[in-house]
């Protein structure tokens, strides 16, 4: 914030006996604190985000029990804030503890909103508490006293997590000092633990902080100190963002304090890692006859009157006699004054979107998720005023006791982040029945936002923008008001990063949109955002209302690099550390056929008229990558709801795009046996079997190949197909459905080396059962009834396949996700045997042919 003076706030503290805190100590208290986040973790460096609250925050949830975590209790409420967690001067103004002085109401509002006067306040608390263990009649010292060894603030630090217990209490107490329950000979903590994050000593270490209850909290701040913090997150000064590989990359989140020594082993006194393992001390330390403690069996305290027996208050405790040259030494980064680094700007990455004209679809009405002129303190200044208004909507508990009308816990999980569109959005997680929120019950946890437009529109496309952080969920579900469309919600896959269109609506009544955070996968691990909603409004009914589904030939998988910038974003996504859950690889294409087909009356593609949101058409793409026919109509793919159940089939819907049925073949699974070497060729061979109704493998082996595979595509693919091709219908009865057929993938027998382990003889076979599955698939477009039509590519791909000549099909391909497994072997890229870029060209020009027809 420029408008406030740290230093100026918070002068430089003195210490007694002179001096200064080493830097690297207020590191590590701060690393211990808060993981150095002055904001709450959904905002990422350089963001704007609500200030971190303490783990009880603001509603006084306890962490013990799991299951009234949320249950707000003002009682336990903290008011510790930011990167420091100061808590000494943030409570109101009569409401202090006892000897507490609450700030002033602008320096705890910079407290918590600038990291930078946290900072200071945080040393004044750390400055005060070593004063503390100073006074004369109540003087607790370590090693030599210098406060510029890191070693020596042990008590200092110990007083800084547990307080002081002044020599005041003795007479009521009989004892006084520093309380049992931080001292390091406390049986709580495993007696054999080693220094706290030495990985010197173990590379595992590093999971220290997974655990962090098994050691006391100043020898956890003096291991964040001497071995630092992985943020995950490497910056250079200037605020570009450094990534893995690249040259400067360290996540470390400060530099640590250094030892002075030999470089020999940490078993050898003297070294710098031996001293460095000693920073902290034995158990005998702080437990032997001066405190009547027997650190070979220290007492196991059942309550705090027992914890007063033990209290440390002796005046000097040594573990480093020679501590002027063993104990550790402050390491400061940056020598000279530097200017405030910038933000992060690799792709980016979570930085606001402003508004402007050109960045938002034209003459729309915008509905942002502020009140007019709001300040969000980003680069993008006020919200300006918009067309609507937004609104929260809570569900009490009825539980609750206290004064006004109960209490609402789903509160305490929404925040704030400056992102999005000029600078701001909500966001909560998303939650089912089971994790206290979902559409049915007491909805406790659910939280429901509501953008209503305050002009009156007959038709107009609704569109949301979507951040790239604090919105993972692939279960969005806006519903649409005052429409009369027969189908009003919407499914939306988050983590876009731009205006996303939910469809073009007739609207009778008030138009508004709606979201909450209920989803059917809602376990509370994933995020949901608010940010701002336009309405565009339209001459009339778009010519062509599209709906491309499907599978990955219609999701346009190999026309695109995974990571690159041609997948859709929220469709291209992985997390190794989040494991499968998190990963979406639908791999929808910008370049799939679907958009770069040209519709009848059109002189612009698909992808032209989508891009320039052109009144005249509304096309929504949810085809997804390895879909089967029951991921159109009943199953989850890649954490997305069935594409049928996304909601953009309605009786607006005028023509639907869709390829099935190749997966539902087992195809990969065929082609794989044809690749393996076997001692037969795979027309001979067989694959695993799968159940026709539920797609699990039984465990059996399926009849040879050439017996097996035409009877499947008859009496098992052409009805699932014909069965999609009726639903599909019953939702969107005036919609022309174009069922896309699949290319002969292999021309000159496959002998070209794009498709190893393909025989002469194989592949002549392979294409004759693209010959039977197109008939079949035909059939099935019969089956259904006068609303569908099938399209043939075939002829459009005629000498271009695998080892074609130009070849439009990948062969075998080792690139994109591709990882070196356990086993050291390659695994084969998603993007194997499916059309190039060149490829959808052909699939584009069969598509127009057929609604040409």
């Amino acid at each position: 914030m420029g408008t406030v003076d740290p230093q100026g706030l918070f002068p430089k503290p003195a210490l007694a006996g002179g001096g200064r805190i080493p830097a690297n100590v207020l590191l590590g208290v701060m690393a211990q604190e808060s993981n150095l986040w002055q904001a709450e973790p959904g905002s990422i460096p350089g963001q704007m985000g609500n200030p971190l609250a303490s783990y009880a925050g603001f509603y006084g949830h306890k962490g013990g029990d799991p299951a009234a975590y949320w249950k707000i209790n003002w009682a336990e409420s903290d008011c510790g804030y930011g990167v420091g967690q100061v808590t000494d001067g943030m409570r109101l103004s009569g409401h202090e503890k006892e000897g507490e002085k609450a700030l002033a109401p602008a320096t705890q509002r910079a407290v918590a909103l600038d990291y930078t006067v946290n900072v200071a306040g945080s040393l004044y608390i750390l400055a005060d508490k070593w004063n503390e263990v100073h006074k004369a009649d109540q003087k607790i010292t370590v090693n030599n006293d210098d406060p510029s060894r890191v070693e020596n603030w042990f008590a200092a630090l110990w007083n800084y997590n547990l307080g002081f217990n002044p020599r005041a209490d003795e007479g009521t107490n009989g004892n006084w000092g520093l309380g049992w329950y931080n001292n390091p000979a406390n049986p709580v903590y495993p007696p054999s633990r080693l220094a706290f994050m030495n990985t010197d000593i173990d590379p595992n270490a590093v999971k220290d902080a997974a655990h962090p209850q098994d050691w006391p909290y100043e020898e956890k701040v003096l291991g964040w100190a001497a071995w630092s913090a992985d943020t995950g997150y490497s910056y250079a000064t200037s605020g570009r963002q450094d990534w893995p590989g690249e040259s400067g990359f360290s996540s470390a989140g400060f530099r640590p304090a250094y030892w002075n020594g030999t470089a020999d082993p940490y078993t050898t006194p003297g070294s710098a890692t031996y001293n460095r393992a000693h920073a902290t001390p034995s158990l005998d330390t702080f437990c032997n006859t001066k405190n009547n403690c027997d650190s070979a069996s220290p007492p196991d305290c059942p309550d705090a009157a027992c914890y007063t027996q033990y209290w440390w208050h002796e005046s000097n405790a040594t573990w480093k006699s020679d501590c002027a040259t063993t104990c550790g030494f402050e390491n400061i980064k940056y020598q000279t004054l530097i200017a405030e680094p910038g933000r992060g700007t690799r792709l980016q990455y979570g930085t606001p979107v402003c508004y402007t004209e050109n960045s938002t679809p034209p003459n729309s009405l915008i509905v942002h998720s502020m009140p007019d002129q709001t300040n969000t303190y980003s680069s993008c200044g006020t919200t300006g005023t918009d067309a609507g208004n937004f609104q929260f909507t809570f569900n009490a508990d009825p539980a609750a006791t206290g004064p006004g009308l109960g209490q609402y816990e789903a509160k305490g999980d929404l925040h704030q982040i400056g992102g999005g569109l000029d600078g701001h959005f909500w966001y909560a997680h998303t939650r089912d029945t089971a994790h206290l929120g979902g559409d049915n019950g007491l909805r406790l946890m659910t939280v429901t936002g509501t953008w209503t437009l305050e002009k009156d529109v007959s038709w107009a496309r609704v569109m949301v923008h979507v951040p790239d952080t604090g919105a993972q969920t692939r279960q969005a579900a806006y519903v649409v008001g005052g429409s009369d469309s027969t189908s009003s919600h919407r499914i939306v896959e988050q983590r876009a990063n731009r205006w996303v269109s939910i469809g073009a609506f007739h609207f009778t009544g008030t138009p508004s949109v709606t979201l909450t955070n209920a989803t059917e996968d809602g376990t509370g691990d994933e995020d949901v955002a608010w940010d701002a909603v336009a309405f565009q409004p339209l001459p009339g009914k778009p010519k062509n209302v599209e709906v491309a589904m499907g599978d990955s030939y219609a999701s346009g998988e190999g026309a695109s690099d995974p990571g690159g910038d041609d997948y859709d974003p929220e469709s291209d996504y992985y997390n190794k550390a989040a494991g499968d859950r998190a990963t979406n690889s639908c791999h929808r294409s910008r370049v799939a056929w679907s958009r770069r087909a040209v519709l009848p009356g059109e002189s612009q593609t698909t992808a032209e008229l989508e891009t320039s949101w052109s009144p005249r058409l509304d096309y929504k793409f949810i085809a997804c990558s390895g879909a089967r026919h029951y991921d159109i109509l009943s199953k989850d793919l890649s954490g997305e709801l069935p594409q049928i159940r996304q909601g953009y089939l309605d009786q607006n819907t005028t023509l639907v795009s869709l390829s099935i049925g190749g997966n539902d073949m087992q195809f990969a699974a065929i082609l794989q046996q044809c690749i393996l070497p076997n001692l037969k060729a795979c027309p001979d061979d067989t694959i695993p079997e799968v159940d026709p109704d539920t797609g699990d493998e039984t465990g059996n082996r399926t009849p040879v190949l050439r017996d097996w595979a035409p009877e499947w595509a008859h009496s098992v693919v052409r009805p699932r197909i014909a069965k999609t091709l009726q639903a599909i219908h019953e939702k969107a009865h005036n919609a022309k459905i174009v069922l896309m057929g699949y290319p002969r993938l292999f021309d000159n027998n496959a002998q070209c080396g794009s498709a190893p382990g393909i025989g002469a003889n194989e592949a002549p076979w392979l294409n004759e059962m693209a010959d039977g599955l197109a008939e079949e698939m035909k059939g099935a477009a019969s089956d259904a009834g006068t609303y569908a039509v099938f399209a043939d590519p075939r002829n459009a791909f005629s000498g271009q396949a695998v080892c074609g000549s130009p070849e439009t099909i990948h062969g075998l391909v080792f690139t994109g996700r591709s990882k070196a497994d356990e086993t050291n072997l390659l695994k084969p890229s998603m993007k194997s045997f499916h059309p190039k870029t060149s490829g959808t060209i052909n699939y584009a020009n069969a598509f127009e042919a057929s609604l040409n027809r």
